[in-house]
């Protein structure tokens, strides 16, 4: 019997990221595969390009200072699609990210960009005043900025810019 040893090398952060992404798809698959994609949806995909389902933008959420910042992955999604409101507590996205191949009904090989109308409300770690939000819309990342309450406020439909 013959040993064979392979070269340990460690992963760069860019290599163990890309293995982890790799690792994530590969479950992702084999769940929708045994279970179907009722039981595991994915947070990324809709169940199939012909059929529309709620998918979840990624989001990344920080304070800076006196300000909660809060962004939203939302490419190829056009700006007067997005919905944005806000209360003191909660904040909710919702819109629709339209297919590249719109009414057609074409031979799809393979597709893992997000389509359809998308949905995300979230609880947010303090109250903020939902009338001094500012969002703006750049490049497929919606960045929204909110500031603590200092009294207390209704529902807020916010514009984005």
């Amino acid at each position: 019997m013959m040993l064979v040893t392979r070269e340990r090398r460690p992963l760069r952060r860019s290599g163990l990221m890309s293995e982890f992404e790799r690792l994530h798809n590969l479950v992702d698959e084999l769940m929708n595969e045994v279970f179907g994609s009722w039981i595991t949806p994915s947070l990324t995909t809709t169940t199939s390009p012909t059929q529309t389902s709620t998918w979840l933008p990624y989001v990344n959420m920080w304070q800076s200072g006196n300000e909660l910042i809060v962004e939203f992955f939302l490419p190829g999604v056009p700006k007067d699609s997005i919905e944005l409101n806000v209360t003191e507590d909660t904040l909710t996205l919702s819109g629709k990210c339209p297919t590249p191949w719109g009414n057609e009904n074409p031979t799809i090989y393979k597709y893992e960009f997000p389509y359809g109308e998308f949905y995300r409300q979230m609880t947010l770690p303090f109250s903020v005043n939902p009338e001094k939000v500012s969002a703006k819309y750049e490049n497929g990342v919606l960045r929204v900025t909110l500031t603590p309450m200092s009294s207390t406020s209704k529902s807020h439909k916010v514009q984005i810019s």
